[in-house]
């Protein structure tokens, strides 16, 4: 399987405005306006579609006080240039302003601000700690440009255009942001936290096969939903194109999803679209189905695990994993999400595939105890209309350990396991990964019928096996859940 390289690192965006009433007090005495700037630190906490953009011309956010300001202005009078910007000092001594408890900056009198009464637009504006002659000094804050990714951070982008009267002292406001890249995992990949809201990335990859048989990258459309019929959380297009080599070749496509505290649903369907590599298609959904951010953040992540979620439209192969539901097929389509038992840590992904007596399971397990062998069933209660469940805490008793015996009268008996057929179960590898595939023909060689199955819905999915005090227990429970019914 192919390697993933995902994670999650926290970012959160600070809007320093610099900002006062704008007001303009008399100065009498004199035909010149005089301009000057103030600042206040305010927290920004609004989430937006900004925040999926570029930082890399944004500065990152530090303790350091703001020293001095470059500013360009345009207007009756041109002041600085991009190239060389006018320097203007920040009064070292803040206060409060208004009564907020936030530090207020204000930049100290200047005579290359006196200028012309006249139409001004503000075109340039960042805030620096040292001193304008050290080297070493660093940009700690910006205003953004309207016609920048980031512009709706603040609530007023450059330029800004402002008008000064004769004998006017005018204080502007302006909008300024910086980042805080505050946690980066050991993989490098950036993800955004918002008012401590991560996001989490799912990847895409899709071959289409036509009557022909011969592969091609396919050309789709992926749209994520909050659920089925909400709001639209992400979407992206694959596009197939000619590279350097002459061949037909597409990219992974990837979306953005919101991971809160505790598990998230999300809906997702994948559009199959024409392309100039196979020619025109009925453009339909071909996959969907809900996921969810366990089976991103568990089933995409590790060495040996893939990176992205590979479906084969026509083709022979089957999708990689299982996640979604084609809704022109006459499958039945079931779904276990297993959590933890008795504090192991383990995950696992079962999907069922139900087609008349046809059976096929794939079961994918994550944090199991490396280099063993691993139990795993369909349990059952004997009443195929009573729902299987899985145990809680307090069936441990007084040791806080889940036997199967404890664990029996809620999931019940053993209705199918999920071996190889000979009795082995799959070996975790040294990440304590499992990876499962089989087809059970229902009601054949000793497999339990369809009718004595009863519905899938009703059964849970358990894993087994744990060292406990200093012995592998190849039966004790680490993950369970119940079945559900995708489609």
């Amino acid at each position: 399987m192919k390697n993933w390289k995902t994670g999650v690192a926290y970012l959160s965006m600070l809007a320093l405005l610099l900002t006062s009433c704008s007001k303009e007090e008399e100065a009498p005495g004199t035909d010149k306006a005089s301009l000057s700037f103030s600042t206040l630190l305010n927290d920004f906490a609004e989430q937006n579609s900004a925040m999926k953009q570029a930082l890399e011309d944004l500065p990152e956010c530090s303790d350091a006080a703001p020293a001095f300001v470059q500013v360009v202005l345009s207007g009756t009078e041109d002041v600085g240039t991009m190239e060389d910007p006018l320097v203007v000092s920040v009064n070292p001594n803040p206060g409060n302003y208004d009564d907020d408890p936030e530090l207020e900056y204000f930049t100290e009198e200047s005579a290359e601000l006196e200028l012309e009464p006249g139409n001004y637009s503000l075109e340039y504006f960042a805030v620096w700690d040292g001193d304008p002659d050290d080297p070493g000094s660093e940009l700690i804050w910006i205003a953004p440009h309207e016609d920048g990714s980031v512009a709706n951070l603040v609530e007023d982008a450059l330029p800004l255009n402002f008008n000064l009267g004769a004998g006017a002292k005018k204080y502007l406001d302006v909008g300024v942001i910086c980042f805080d890249d505050r946690l980066v995992n050991e993989y490098g990949y950036l993800f955004f936290d918002i008012e401590n809201r991560r996001a989490i990335e799912f990847c895409v990859f899709g071959n289409f096969c036509p009557p022909s048989g011969r592969h091609y990258p396919a050309a789709y459309t992926f749209e994520v939903w909050s659920s089925q019929g909400g709001e639209l959380i992400d979407s992206g297009t694959a596009v197939v194109a000619l590279d350097e080599n002459g061949d037909y070749a597409a990219s992974p496509v990837c979306v953005m999803l919101p991971d809160t505290d505790g598990t998230d649903t999300y809906y997702g369907e994948i559009t199959l679209l024409s392309s100039d590599a196979y020619g025109d298609v009925e453009e339909r959904v071909i996959r969907s189905g809900t996921f969810t951010d366990l089976e991103v953040r568990s089933v995409f992540v590790g060495d040996d695990s893939l990176d992205y979620y590979h479906f084969r439209e026509g083709c022979e192969n089957e999708d990689d994993p299982p996640i979604f539901d084609d809704p022109t097929d006459d499958v039945t389509m079931y779904k276990a999400c297993l959590t933890e038992i008795n504090d192991s840590d383990a995950v696992a992904f079962a999907y069922m595939e139900l087609e008349g007596n046809s059976l096929r399971t794939h079961v994918f397990g994550f944090n199991l105890e490396a280099n063993k062998m691993h139990m795993q069933h369909i349990h059952g209660l004997d009443d195929k209309n009573a729902n299987s469940t899985c145990p809680p805490e307090s069936a441990s008793g007084d040791d806080d350990i889940i036997t199967l015996a404890e664990g029996l009268p809620f999931y019940g008996g053993v209705k199918i396991a999920l071996n190889d057929g000979s009795g082995d179960y799959p070996m975790a590898n040294s990440m304590g990964m499992t990876e499962y595939h089989r087809t059970f023909a229902l009601g054949a060689d000793g497999i339990i019928s369809a009718s004595d199955l009863g519905p899938l819905e009703n059964r849970s999915v358990v894993v087994h096996g744990m060292t406990l005090d200093g012995a592998y227990d190849a039966s004790l429970p680490v993950a369970c859940a119940e079945i559900f019914k995708v489609n």
